[in-house]
């Protein structure tokens, strides 16, 4: 597979495993099955996501912030949220991770 199909499915993937996780349908075991499958190639793979959902945001993380109108410090902010994950395969980053922070306290 090349490096852009990898990003490509593991975006897709993420997104979709987000969304499943919290909408409330009655089909949900099938779609976490199609997602295990996909989780399964991407293993085979050796690609892992990375989420820093919650951590202290620290200059070096492979990720880029989200613009926004907020005046944030960058020094004690907190990853509120993982927009789109770090991709990586074995030790190379595919893709930078997106994420939006917060102040911390």
């Amino acid at each position: 597979m090349e490096d852009r199909e990898i990003i490509e499915l593991s975006l897709a993937y993420w997104r979709l495993k987000q969304w499943v996780d919290k909408v409330e349908v009655e089909k949900k075991r099938a779609a976490y099955s199609a997602l295990r499958r996909i989780e399964a190639i991407l293993s085979l793979h050796d690609v892992q996501l990375l989420s820093y959902d919650g951590q202290q945001y620290t200059i070096g993380l492979p990720v880029s912030v989200e613009e926004t109108t907020e005046d944030l410090e960058c020094d004690g902010a907190i990853i509120q949220r993982t927009l789109e994950p770090v991709i990586r395969q074995g030790q190379r980053i595919l893709h930078y991770g997106i994420v939006r922070l917060t102040q911390g306290e």
